[in-house]
């Protein structure tokens, strides 16, 4: 039997929905293959904690945990860290350095898909359609005049490095985009402004498994909010999430196509999701999430149960082509 390590938690907003998502892991799991062990990583530090909430510290030299009875080596590592560290690469590196299989995508992929002005950049080379934008480091000058030039009303003002709309604004009118964009910069030293394009937004989860690459059935995003942030994505009553997506076939094929190139060029493992805004003619990308959601209220595995696979079944094919 395999020791996996379920590492959640995390340096972000996120840390909440991480926990879920590890908890959802290790209840699914299949126990004649695996034993879970769910790994809180915080700002306090790296440990683990036992059925009568005990605390055990993992030891970083060699990420191993050390019970009263064993010593626990990890063969592999679930990451279901979202945000910082485990999404942006850099909990990634340190597993890369030690030997240590994980199931998200490498270090320098994730630090690529988790900036999502560069990530945008890459797609964009790749011909892909993306929304206009405006990149801002903390200390460089809002221009308003410039930036609504480029981008126009209304628009969205965004972290760059960051996921579950936290710190994300619609703007509609000029006078609210300088609270916006330092609003987004209390989550991040980086900024993005992008165009609003209206349409309808439409999901898509890919997995690579035993040498093939699946493409999940689409999912349809409608928020009951003027847009999809933080609160609808977790209050299930603030938004409907259709699966299968009800829409054209030829959007469809698009999306998944295009998905599918995506997670080649961009060198992707495990499974993500990339979000698109259909638009009465054409698809735009929005970003790639290399670490999705896996709670039950989570999209991508309401995707593979409409797929026909169960929940052990889908984290089954995630553990087996962990890098």
């Amino acid at each position: 039997m395999k020791h996996i390590a379920i590492i959640s938690g995390g340096y972000s907003g996120e840390s909440v929905i991480s926990i879920e998502s590890a908890k959802f892991v290790v209840e699914h799991l299949d126990k004649n293959k695996y034993k879970g062990y769910q790994i809180i990583i915080d700002k306090t530090g790296w440990y683990y904690l036992d059925p009568s909430t005990k605390r055990y510290e993992i030891n970083k030299d060699d990420f191993s945990l050390s019970l009263p009875n064993e010593k626990i080596s990890f063969q592999k590592v679930f990451n279901i860290i979202h945000g910082d560290p485990g999404e942006n690469g850099k909990i990634i590196s340190y597993f890369e350095m030690l030997g240590i299989r994980s199931t998200s995508s490498s270090s320098v992929v994730s630090a690529l898909t988790f900036n999502k002005a560069y990530c945008n950049r890459g797609v964009d080379g790749l011909g892909i359609n993306i929304a206009e934008e405006v990149y801002l480091n903390r200390g460089e000058k809002a221009d308003v005049d410039e930036i609504l030039s480029q981008v126009g009303l209304p628009c969205f003002v965004k972290p760059n490095a960051g996921g579950s709309s936290i710190g994300m604004s619609k703007v509609n009118d000029e006078e609210a985009l300088l609270p916006a964009i330092e609003r987004a910069f209390e989550e991040d030293d980086q900024v993005l402004i992008e165009e609003f394009i209206k349409g309808r937004e439409v999901t898509c989860g890919v997995i690579k498994s035993k040498g093939k690459t699946y493409i999940l059935p689409l999912c349809e995003v409608v928020s009951k909010k003027e847009f999809f942030d933080y609160e609808a994505k977790y209050t299930g009553e603030l938004a409907d999430e259709i699966i299968p997506a009800p829409i054209d076939a030829d959007f469809e094929n698009t999306i998944k196509s295009t998905s599918a190139f995506l997670y080649r060029r961009l060198n992707c493992s495990g499974v993500v999701r990339m979000d698109y805004i259909i638009t009465e003619d054409n698809v735009y990308f929005l970003e790639v999430n290399t670490i999705p959601g896996l709670s039950g209220a989570s999209i991508v595995p309401k995707m593979a149960k409409e797929f026909g696979w169960s929940y052990g079944e889908l984290l089954d094919r995630i553990l087996e082509e962990a890098n």
